[in-house]
């Protein structure tokens, strides 16, 4: 889909065929097929970089630019499913007049900077355009974390509450634990790209980009610093908690041990003098008492009664 933001007209889905609106801002290709990658192409005058590049790790390969061109990308992109669904790659080309983004998989900070060109207070630059993109992916990853921050907060005090189905609760603590892992690791992924990409820029020195912009991108990057150190935060807590539930996990392992180690002490005295009377032989000699039954009746649960009676004095249980 290739979607084109002109200043103060809004947006415009562009159809096979259909002609361009007059001074574009921006050109938003999500998943392009090869028609709308050409037309985004025509427009911008330049090639766009493909699939297979965006998702290289060489740094040479995520930031070069020349004199009124910036070419930027973001291998691993959080998409709108978060850490149910993969990252996909993001790919940025800046120049004075025209921003295009190219990326495969829909996206909530994409979604708020398209809503404000229907507003007054509109991006009136390619620049602005990409400035707006940046701090909202970063404004949009901050609500995804503090998101996990207070479900991991819920799932600490369920964890080490003493609830008569506490056993239950680690089961599904894990599955939790792990989507809250793997969605802070997407966040820490494309908070990476967008560190490096900020760092980049405020580095390079392009006439078109002026110093109020180079501040702007710096204080964004400070933000992504405290982003860095607040994942850094969560990443030991999900830790901590999760070492927590193993412990509750291999306690109640215990537990149901040592309800067994017990059964099986209990339990094998009165085997044995089963085993024994049980024997078919005529020379046993309680066969022939008068209360040869209740006597034989009264061993096997008086040995039953001594283990537990031994165990239960050790505290064993």
């Amino acid at each position: 889909m290739l979607t084109i933001y002109s200043g103060g007209s809004g947006s415009t889905q562009w159809q096979s065929g259909a002609a361009a609106p007059p001074s574009p801002l921006w050109l938003d290709l999500t998943d392009p097929t090869q028609e709308e990658r050409a037309e985004a192409e025509r427009i911008l005058g330049a090639r766009l970089p493909t699939r297979e590049q965006t998702s290289a790790l060489e740094l040479s390969n995520r930031l070069r630019s020349s004199e009124n061109t910036v070419r930027m990308n973001v291998p691993a992109f959080m998409r709108d499913e978060g850490g149910l669904g993969v990252t996909t790659p993001l790919a940025f080309v800046l120049t004075p007049n025209l921003v295009v983004t190219v990326r495969y998989a829909a996206s909530q900070a994409f979604d708020l900077v398209a809503k404000s060109f229907s507003a007054k207070n509109a991006p009136g630059n390619s620049v602005c355009v990409f400035v707006d993109l940046v701090e909202t992916i970063v404004n949009v990853d901050a609500d995804r974390m503090e998101a996990v921050a207070n479900d991991l907060s819920k799932l600490a005090r369920a964890v080490f509450s003493d609830t008569k189905d506490h056993r239950h609760q680690l089961r599904a603590a894990l599955f939790r634990l792990g989507a809250m892992q793997r969605e802070i690791i997407q966040i820490r992924s494309t908070q990476l790209g967008i560190a490096r990409l900020l760092t980049y820029l405020c580095d390079s020195k392009h006439e078109w980009i002026d110093k109020d912009v180079h501040a702007q991108l710096k204080t964004t990057h400070k933000d992504v610093d405290s982003l860095a150190e607040f994942d850094q935060q969560l990443s030991d807590r999900i830790e901590f908690v999760l070492d927590a539930v193993l412990g509750f996990i291999n306690n109640d392992q215990n537990d149901i041990m040592k309800v067994l180690t017990v059964i099986t002490v209990v339990t094998i005295p009165p085997m044995i003098l089963a085993g024994i009377w049980g024997m078919n032989f005529k020379s046993i000699p309680e066969y022939d008492w008068p209360h040869g039954y209740a006597f034989g009746l009264s061993m096997i649960v008086l040995s039953m009664l001594v283990p537990l009676a031994l165990l239960k004095w050790k505290r064993w249980f």
